[in-house]
């Protein structure tokens, strides 16, 4: 009896183990079939969400694929171009935090304001002391013919009103006065002819001195003297060595003939005469050697007077307009520290030179300053007083280049705004525009630069 209580106990406990094994099988297989079933649905997922998204290569973006890769034309691993998943609403803050680095600046230092007033502005300007034109005088050959002596010989030599040039032979001159000779010694009482012989001589060159003498004297000079109606100084004399050409060795060869026939009297020498001198244009170099032929209307000498000198300056072509006939000016001399002269524009060139951006400004000098010299460089500084606008510290406008710069606050930081300046006075410089009244900006813009010039405006 207690075999068979056992036998059934001992089956009763294998039945309830061998149900407990299956069950925990199952469990392991329902397990193993959710997982499979989950690594499924993820691989979908992700099959899904590679094939929403665009690839595309960095350097070349007209290249899209809708899966990775590398770029057919430069071989770089192209790159996503759109993250999957929903996109996040850019706001005010939000934008204001993703700006660029180099449009902001984040830092702790004075400002100003820009104000409005009147100031004296001034230009600061460079230049150089050089002639009167309309004091530089050309004394031509009046009469054609050979220098037998010259009394001026090299460039800068000071000359006087009266001093002897040169002493000529003309036959011109020798004919003319022959005649008022003649008529003063046979027809003294017709004095109409007599002076139209006097007034022929004028005309030729003569003084009323010469003539007075040649009259009293009675007999003609065959050297004539050239005298100077100028003061000053002689220039472009001599400055270059004569060329030798075939026209200069023909002049002699009229004269081979000797006496005053060769020189006098033929056509031959009126028509060897004209190739032995060109006329020379302003500013070239006059030629003069004794025994050297002139023609009627050579320059003989060219005369400055350098008792009025004028300085020329360079002015930008956006600060003419600030200038006017009149308007005071200091000069200064580099070379002579702490020497200044007042003076005042007067006279404005109305063209510009070609291929310069500078106007030039001519001012005159005082006649008794001894300390200026023709070629010497000065510098010059005119005031005026422009139009009420807004002002600022020139140190707090950039000149970066290709604009100018002032750094406006906005939100607690600094961004770069473009201004258009206009004149200085001292330590301030005028905004045209750019900036208003109300606008609070960097009294020092310098802190700015550094070497990569990362400051960019915004339009």
């Amino acid at each position: 009896m207690s075999e068979c209580v056992n036998q059934n106990s001992y089956a009763h406990i294998h039945s309830i183990t061998q149900s407990k094994l299956n069950m925990k099988r199952y469990l392991n297989i329902l397990f193993l079939a959710l997982a499979v079933l989950v690594a499924a649905c993820k691989g979908e997922d992700h099959k899904h969400a590679e094939g929403d998204t665009e690839y595309t290569c960095p350097m070349h973006p007209q290249i899209v694929q809708n899966k990775p890769g590398t770029c057919p034309i430069c071989g770089m691993d192209l790159v996503p171009k759109s993250a999957h998943g929903d996109g996040v609403e850019i706001n005010e803050d939000l934008a204001f935090l993703l700006k660029p680095t180099n449009s902001t600046v984040i830092a702790s230092i004075a400002t100003t304001k820009p104000e409005q007033k009147t100031a004296e502005a001034s230009i600061k300007m460079d230049g150089i002391i050089t002639y009167d034109p309309r004091r530089v005088y050309s004394v031509p050959a009046r009469v054609g013919g050979r220098i037998e002596k010259l009394f001026v010989k090299y460039n800068f030599q000071p000359i006087r009103k009266g001093q002897k040039l040169m002493e000529v032979y003309s036959p011109e001159l020798i004919t003319a006065q022959k005649e008022l000779l003649y008529l003063v010694q046979s027809a003294p009482e017709d004095k109409q002819l007599v002076q139209a012989a006097r007034q022929k001589l004028q005309y030729l060159g003569a003084t009323s001195e010469q003539i007075n003498r040649l009259i009293s004297r009675g007999e003609e000079s065959y050297t004539f003297a050239l005298y100077s109606p100028y003061d000053g100084y002689v220039i472009d004399l001599n400055a270059t060595a004569p060329a030798a050409t075939a026209s200069m060795a023909a002049a002699p060869a009229a004269s081979a003939g000797g006496g005053m026939d060769a020189m006098g009297g033929g056509s031959a020498a009126t028509a060897a005469a004209p190739a032995t001198a060109a006329a020379t244009p302003a500013g070239q170099a006059i030629q003069l050697r004794e025994g050297m032929y002139v023609t009627v209307g050579q320059p003989l000498v060219r005369v400055v007077n350098a008792e009025q000198l004028w300085a020329e300056f360079n002015v930008p072509a956006g600060e003419m307009s600030s200038l006017a006939k009149g308007s005071p000016v200091l000069i200064t001399f580099p070379q002579l520290p702490g020497e200044k002269l007042k003076a005042k524009v007067d006279f404005f060139q109305p063209f510009f030179d070609e291929g310069e951006s500078f106007a030039k400004v001519r001012v005159y000098l005082p006649r008794d300053n001894r300390q200026v010299m023709v070629g010497q460089l000065v510098s010059a500084e005119a005031t005026y007083t422009p139009e009420a606008a807004l002002w600022v510290p020139k140190a707090a406008v950039l000149d970066i280049g290709t604009k100018t710069v002032a750094f406006r606050k906005v939100n607690g930081v600094f961004e770069p705004v473009a201004v258009t300046t206009g004149a200085v006075a001292g330590d301030q410089i005028q905004i045209k525009s750019g900036l208003t009244q109300a606008d609070v900006i960097a009294t020092n813009a310098q802190f700015m630069v550094d070497s990569e010039s990362f400051i960019k405006v915004s339009n």
